[in-house]
């Protein structure tokens, strides 16, 4: 004997609803004071193009938009400061929310929504559904008073110092993730200084000769100022956090916190002068530092006591100027034998040069 069991088995249509999609841009130019571009887009359910099959369409609600800012801040004050300070922020939005429930794909999002029992559930649910994404970049390039001495500019000149700034944040949640931020700063200053005078020339008055002979002594010049200084130094810091969602149980409890963080102090020096006008010197130095860091979140909101602990740390260990990882050092002289001045030797050329290099590493 035997049974034979057949369930009811019914196939209805396709669910055929197409979406929508549209996109915008506004650019905006402010005089000579920058420029505001606006952008857009929006992208429904069911959208896809006219060659797509309906498995092959969109199943999410996705928009977007993003201002970006270009301003000369320089603009804002009186030309005879000479200030110069671009400023540049861009600040951009994702939101993609699914057609159907994460947690219940056979649910229409919306009405696992409805359904809920409270706003803390509907808030829930949302979050976990719902993946955002928002990034802003803000920065100052080379900002820089330029006023300097007229004719002999001075070491102390305003115009021989320009700053930077910037600042990028990243911040993401959605199924898998309550929270993921990434930040990164940088500032840095750059010194340099370009003396303009006449060399010293002892000999160019005193001798009256016409002579060739006497080429080599007239022609002798003393650069008493190096041609230029530079000092550059910046600080950049890279801090990275992760939250993760526990979704074998969403009730409340948290996977451990996962961060990185770097934090650097770099300086470098150059020197360029020529003592003669066949004598050159060149010497330049670099150090890269690390600002050290309790291992720990730094997270003002959530942590405050190991957050004040960090910036205690943190402020200690830039008094100190950091922890050296590295230090290069080069110095190249070179000299070239003013045998062209002397007559019978005006078809010999003759050079010499000496290069040292020092590196040392942690």
């Amino acid at each position: 004997s035997g049974e034979i069991w057949v369930n009811e088995l019914r196939l209805k249509e396709y669910n055929n609803e197409g979406g929508w999609a549209a996109q915008g841009a506004l650019n905006m130019q402010l005089s000579d004071v920058g420029s505001v571009n606006v952008s857009g887009k929006i992208l429904t359910e069911g959208f896809g193009g006219l060659e797509e099959g309906v498995a092959e369409r969109s199943n999410d609600n996705f928009k977007s938009y993003s201002v970006t800012a270009n301003i000369e801040l320089g603009k804002f004050f009186p030309d005879k400061a000479k200030v110069s300070a671009p400023l540049y922020y861009s600040v951009t939005k994702e939101e993609t929310r699914p057609k159907y429930n994460p947690l219940d794909t056979d649910m229409l999002l919306d009405d696992a929504i409805d359904a809920a029992a409270d706003d803390h559930e509907r808030d829930s649910i949302e979050s976990i559904a719902v993946r955002k994404v928002t990034s802003t970049n803000f920065s100052i390039s080379n900002a820089r008073v330029g006023i300097k001495t007229k004719r002999h500019p001075m070491p102390y000149d305003p115009a021989n110092f320009s700053f930077s700034y910037s600042h990028s944040h990243r911040h993401t949640s959605g199924e898998t993730t309550i929270f993921e931020n990434e930040d990164n700063w940088r500032g840095a200053m750059n010194y340099s200084y370009t003396p303009v005078y006449k060399p010293w020339e002892p000999f160019k008055k005193l001798i009256k000769s016409k002579s060739k002979w006497f080429d080599i002594l007239k022609r002798f010049g003393l650069n008493w100022l190096p041609q230029n200084i530079t000092f550059d130094t910046e600080m950049i810091r890279n801090y990275y956090e992760l939250q993760e969602r526990d979704m074998e149980n969403l009730a409340g409890s948290q996977l451990p916190l996962t961060f990185s963080e770097q934090f650097l102090w770099n300086r470098e020096f150059s020197l360029r002068w020529d003592l003669t006008k066949n004598l050159h010197m060149n010497f330049s130095s670099a150090t890269h530092a690390e600002i050290e860091e309790p291992y720990t979140p730094v997270n003002k909101d959530l942590y405050p006591d190991q957050y004040t602990a960090w910036k205690d740390s943190v402020w200690t260990s830039i008094k100190d100027f950091g922890t050296p990882l590295d230090y290069n050092q080069a110095f190249t002289l070179s000299y070239k034998l003013p045998l062209n001045l002397i007559p019978i030797f005006d078809w010999v050329a003759a050079d010499a040069n000496y290069n040292a290099t020092y590196n040392w590493t942690r």
